[in-house]
């Protein structure tokens, strides 16, 4: 009985650190949890960025090649064909989109975990408290034990002509 007050505690401070580490622990669910969400958020930013790339390499493809699109630029920047004039109306910015944005800057974040020698020391302080709960336990069985006892042979003597 002896081996068991020694052998239990440290068992259940082997589990809780066990069950502490791969729950919160550095590699545990809650921060694998946290790792795919900054994955899938990391993802849709670079979906996000390849639209932003194909949108601005097609508005290049037209500048480079469509002769439409070369003059109707021209002509917002004040360039005209001979015999042509350009009437400016007040207010009016034309229909090309100036506001050209690249994309916008994301920081991947480092996931939140409970570091490694919190769950060590959980897993030893819980293993005392179990020491210290199961010896507290065994001495008051055995008190017990021992004044039952020792009524038993109170009667026994008693009893006895």
């Amino acid at each position: 009985m002896n081996y068991v007050r020694i052998i239990l505690p440290l068992f259940i401070g082997t589990l809780i650190y066990s069950i502490l580490g791969f729950t919160a622990g550095p590699k545990g669910q809650w921060p694998y949890s946290q790792l795919e969400q900054e994955h899938v958020r990391l993802q849709k930013n670079l979906d996000a960025l390849r639209e932003t790339n194909a949108s601005l390499e097609i508005r290049l493809a037209n500048l480079s090649s469509d002769p439409d699109t070369i003059a109707v630029y021209a002509h917002e920047l004040g360039y005209v064909h001979e015999g042509e004039q350009l009437i400016k109306l007040a207010g009016f910015n034309g229909g090309i989109d100036r506001n050209l944005v690249a994309g916008s800057p994301v920081m991947s974040q480092k996931p939140h975990v409970v570091p490694e020698w919190i769950c060590k020391l959980v897993g030893v302080l819980s293993g005392f408290l179990a020491f210290f709960g199961f010896d507290a336990l065994f001495r008051t069985h055995r008190t017990l034990a021992n004044k039952k006892n020792r009524k038993l042979r109170r009667t026994e003597t008693s009893l006895q002509p």
